[in-house]
């Protein structure tokens, strides 16, 4: 008995081992941008950026609505929009816009909640007020990111914002004639999810063999895809948003931004400049990542050619990234830390004690949720999924860990058929972010910040 619990015992620690070092060690294919130098990082400029470039300048004259358009990308898609000179946009969102964005005459607010049809209904119908009709243009960047769930009980907050919330929108689109509609999704449908117990003997199996992700690739199989709430919630929501090309009309687009849309208020730049201590244990991974600015211009190619080349574009998805190669986390992280004018604090945590630990929370989460769910339901009232005490630790569960990869967006397909032309490197992005938070031009906070369910 004794010699098969130290077999067991051995065994065990062997793979633990094993585990920590699969944990540890960047994808053999991966080669990420080489570590720039302080002097390099100081010549860095953005100010000679012209986002006119990246997109067709002249004004459509369109009848814009941008559901979402008070959040991260949404509203930098109504920037653009000012800033090539469009007069009539709406935007539909549970929250108003951003001042700058609030006064503009250009921009009108139709408080909206994409969950509810008839308020669905209520913004989209409404004419505009010059009298030129219904909206024409439509962009639904509206989401729930809960990036960090993947169990059953925790679905239905991302069903009904991503996919129910999406429904709604394209109930209503599918009858105002001839409109075009561009929906906001996310690379992350495309990427195959970490296989951390395999040791990194999927590295020799196709998907897992390669760190480049392009429109070319074959749909995952539900094995290899995603298990968030998050990502699987807007695979469905893409498939409606396909289905729908063609009614009556209708224009439908997709666009793909991967790995991670930054800029100001974002989850990796913002919460890296504004964490009292950052904690690290992903130091070794890299990705092409993509600014804001560009994400929303690639929304203003889709829209041009779903008009002026529907065989192409209509009824199609399209995976976009910033411009150069992958970065480390590590890189981006240490970036941040020399453009910040105040020090930061970076905490290396062993990244196999947040492999175990994100289990244990998402085992401690499932048992308290359904041993109180009973008492919750004969009192007729609604369980929260997270007990407040817990704050940011509810991110530490295995789906927060599928990012923990390499991967490389090729986006040459939405280049061909968009015309999409990155303009933003990472550094440029990442020092254009500090720039605008530490200046106050940005509003407060960053995406990891903690929202009511």
């Amino acid at each position: 008995m004794m010699m098969l619990i130290g077999v067991l015992g051995t065994f065990v620690c062997l793979f633990l081992i094993l585990l920590s070092r699969r944990l540890r060690a960047a994808h053999p294919a991966a080669n990420p941008q080489p570590v720039l130098s302080d002097v390099q990082l100081g010549e860095v400029s953005y100010h000679d950026i012209d986002m006119l470039k990246a997109i067709p300048s002249q004004p459509t004259l369109e009848n814009y609505v941008v559901i979402g358009g008070s959040g991260f990308l949404g509203m930098y898609i109504v920037r653009l929009l000012i800033l090539r000179g469009e007069t009539k946009i709406r935007v539909l969102d549970l929250h108003p816009p951003h001042p700058d964005i609030a006064s503009n005459p250009s921009v009108s607010y139709i408080k909206t909640d994409v969950t509810s049809l008839q308020s669905v209904r209520d913004g989209l119908t409404q004419p505009f007020s010059d009298g030129s009709g219904l909206p024409t243009v439509i962009y639904h960047t509206a989401a729930i990111i809960r990036f960090w769930e993947r169990a059953s009980y925790t679905w239905e907050t991302s069903y009904n914002v991503n996919v129910q919330g999406t429904a709604n929108v394209l109930s209503v689109a599918k009858k105002m004639p001839n409109t075009i509609l561009v929906y906001t999704s996310t690379a992350d449908t495309c990427i195959p999810r970490s296989k951390f117990l395999r040791l990194g003997l999927d590295y020799k199996i196709p998907p897992y063999h390669k760190v480049t992700i392009s429109d070319d690739d074959s749909p995952l199989k539900p094995s290899q895809s995603s298990q968030s709430c998050y990502t699987r919630s807007k695979l469905l929501a893409e498939q409606l948003v396909i289905g729908a090309n063609g009614w009556n009309g209708l224009k439908t687009g997709i666009i793909r931004p991967g790995c991670t849309i930054m800029g100001p208020n974002d989850r990796i730049l913002a919460s890296t400049l504004t964490m009292a201590r950052v904690p690290v244990f992903d130091k070794v991974w890299s990705a092409t990542n993509v600014c804001v600015w560009d994400v929303a211009a690639a929304h203003l190619l889709h829209e041009d050619a779903l008009r002026r080349n529907p065989e192409e574009s209509a009824g199609q998805a399209f995976l976009i990234s910033g411009k150069g190669p992958a970065w480390r986390l590590n890189d981006i992280r240490n970036a941040v830390k020399y453009y910040s004018s105040r020090p930061l604090l970076f905490d290396e945590v062993p990244p196999l004690l947040v492999y175990i630990l994100a289990h244990f929370v998402e085992f401690l989460l499932f048992i308290r949720y359904y041993a109180l769910l009973p008492f919750y339901v004969l009192r007729g009232s609604k369980l929260r999924l997270y007990p407040e005490w817990m704050g940011q630790l509810v991110y530490m569960q295995p789906s927060t860990l599928e990012y923990m990869r390499d991967i490389v967006i090729d986006d040459s397909r939405a280049q061909k058929i968009l015309g999409y032309r990155p303009q933003w490197s990472t550094v440029q992005c990442i020092r254009y972010t500090v720039d605008e938070m530490q200046s106050g031009r940005a509003r407060e906070g960053h995406g990891l910040q903690l929202k009511s369910d």
